[in-house]
């Protein structure tokens, strides 16, 4: 069968031109002899699904839209839409054929409760697709946890689409798909399948996830047989032989995974849409000397081009050292683009950067241009809001430490940011005085790495203790990052570049509780262990509650003795049960969780 990638670049809902663009991918396809046409799935519907009260609207236009479709296309084709099943969102995907529709997860569950599961087993309503197409059986994954159904059931599949999902996220190597296969899940999917899987990614910015295209197919013993490039649209065409045993006559060498790289690329993707969909095609920016301010007029440049770009310049600040305008003179920035704001007479630094602020503001106002900021993850999440008048924070989802590495990435392909800002690091003043933990450079790492187990991973205070010491260290960082969830904006406009945003990690603001440290012996599990008669390598029955010392405890920790088979592997996990299946993040926690020993690479184990 040979099987074909349209990975295009669309924007969500616009059916009009996402038809046009379909259309004419089919017809290059079927010019090359396409025998199935696999869209991504954020084509017509993008990644998240539109409010409540839009959907019949929404509903009523894609069919409209695919009616017509079905006359267009040029070849058979497998379309991904977003669908409403009892007010939830569920993601399928149509099989269009010779006038024919089926939609493929519908028709599985479908079939399932008419006639058991594929398995043998009891019928279910989650059953996954298994489709006799050209001579194969397709099957068609959805999720994370569609490929982990498809890995350890007994599904009788030759190839597995997989429709991603997810947007790219820095923690989670998977959702880079081709660019990271030495990295990813997939070559294992492959194996323990003995199916072709197809990774199909969408391109391009969808409400602020960013998706960076690298779609591939991979043969069933993990080879790579064909790869589209990141970041860039294209027709990926292979053949799949389902006979085939190996090896490929002409496989394709995997890239060498660069996430920061990646990053910055996705970094400018998502910024030139989303100046795009505030109304501009120009962004402006405040240049107060420090590195991430310079970080994102450079970022601005790369996406837009130097005469999109206005940069107010501080003059006088307590950052001033000639580096934002030496930064200006490296981006060609034309000297009508720059405004200078004298911060001088300002008494101290807040109020310097207030005045920066304000003159921002108007500076983006009079010309039109989208203020940006230069905001990150561990900013908002540990220091006290200052005023902005941005509209859009590019970084406002990478840790700090994350910004030094793309920072220094930056400056490898050229050196436009000066050396002195790369070594001047804001420590947020909850680690200031932490002189064990080394460098403020090392002090931020270890920070970051706190807050990423926390949010990402959602690892207990006891677990990161655990794992990595410093006690009164964690419990600082996560206290502040709780305490500060009034002074925090209820959400920033920024690219998603994290499996789980500090928005989604936000705590009810109520709350008076915060947790502790704890030992081995306070954890649940040890408590359990302790009162539960099913505890492993129990020689005796425990005595009855009643009797025992503290009998009240006593009758609700044995209460909480029946949830130990429900805790294996769950909620009351340790780090290492954290990782692969059943982890946190939108991605499923796919990636791992961070490892023991300090950063080996140029992002922070995040």
């Amino acid at each position: 069968m040979r099987i074909g990638i349209a990975q295009l670049s669309t924007r969500a809902g616009d059916f009009e031109a996402t038809a046009r663009s379909m259309a004419d991918y089919s017809r290059r396809a079927a010019e090359q002899g396409v025998d199935l046409l696999v869209y991504p799935a954020a084509t017509l519907c993008g990644l998240t699904p539109v409010l409540g009260a839009e959907r019949e609207g929404l509903l009523l236009d894609l069919i409209e839209c695919l009616s017509g479709l079905m006359d267009e296309l040029a070849c058979p084709c497998l379309v991904p839409v977003l669908v409403d099943l009892d007010g939830e969102p569920l993601p399928d995907a149509l099989l269009i054929d010779g006038g024919e529709v089926r939609p493929v997860r519908l028709a599985a569950r479908l079939e399932s409760l008419a006639s058991g599961s594929p398995a043998g087993e009891e019928a279910t309503s989650d059953a996954l697709p298994e489709i006799p197409f050209r001579g194969a059986r397709l099957g068609v994954a959805f999720t994370y946890d569609d490929l982990d159904v498809y890995d350890d059931y007994a599904y009788d599949v030759d190839v597995i689409v997989f429709l991603s999902p997810y947007g790219f996220a820095v923690d989670d190597p998977s959702s880079a798909l081709g660019s990271s296969l030495a990295e990813g899940r997939f070559p294992a999917d492959a194996r323990a399948t003995g199916a072709w899987v197809v990774g199909v990614g969408s391109l391009g910015c969808y409400d602020t996830q960013l998706c960076c295209g690298s779609s591939f197919v991979l043969a069933p013993w993990g080879e790579l047989a064909a790869s589209a490039p990141s970041l860039e649209e294209a027709l990926l065409v292979c053949d799949v032989d389902p006979s085939a045993e190996g090896p490929l006559s002409n496989p394709v060498t995997p890239e060498v995974y660069d996430p920061s790289l990646l990053t910055w690329g996705a970094l400018g993707m998502g910024l030139s849409s989303l100046v795009g969909e505030l109304g501009s095609p120009s962004a402006c920016v405040a240049l107060d000397g420090s590195l991430p301010s310079l970080l994102a007029a450079v970022l601005a440049v790369d996406a837009l081009g130097p005469t999109n770009v206005r940069a107010v310049v501080a003059r006088g600040g307590p950052a001033d050292a000639g580096r934002a305008g030496d930064v200006v003179r490296a981006l060609r920035l034309p000297d009508e683009n720059v405004t200078i704001a004298d911060v001088a007479s300002a008494p101290d630094a807040d109020s310097a950067s207030d005045l920066l602020q304000l003159r921002l503001a108007a500076v983006a106002r009079e010309s039109g241009a989208v203020a940006l900021g230069s905001l990150d993850k561990t900013g908002r999440a540990l220091e006290p809001a200052t005023l902005s008048a941005a509209a859009l924070q590019p970084f406002a989802d990478l840790y700090r430490s994350d910004l030094l590495a793309l920072a220094r990435m930056r400056n490898a392909i050229s050196p436009v940011l000066p050396v002195e800002a790369l070594a001047e690091v804001r420590v947020p003043d909850v680690v200031a005085g932490e002189g064990d933990l080394g460098s403020p450079e090392s002090r931020i790492e270890f920070v970051d790495l706190v807050l990423s187990s926390y949010v990402e991973w959602e690892l207990s205070l006891s677990d990161i203790v655990a794992e990595r010491g410093h006690a009164d260290v964690v419990r600082a960082v996560v206290g502040r990052l709780r305490d500060l969830e009034t002074d925090r904006p209820a959400r920033v406009l920024a690219p998603t570049v994290s499996s789980r945003t500090l928005d989604e990690a936000r705590g009810p603001v109520s709350l008076a509780w915060r947790d502790r440290p704890r030992p081995d012996a306070e954890r649940l599990a040890a408590r359990l262990e302790e009162f539960s008669a099913d505890a492993p390598g129990a020689t005796e029955a425990p005595e009855p509650a009643s009797e025992r010392e503290g009998a009240h405890e006593g009758d609700i920790l044995d209460l909480l003795g029946y949830l130990r088979d429900f805790s294996a592997g769950g909620g009351f996990s340790s780090l290492d049960a954290g990782a692969g299946k059943g982890a946190s993040g939108r991605h499923g926690g796919q990636g791992q969780p961070p490892a023991a020993d300090p950063w080996d690479g140029p992002f922070s184990e995040n």
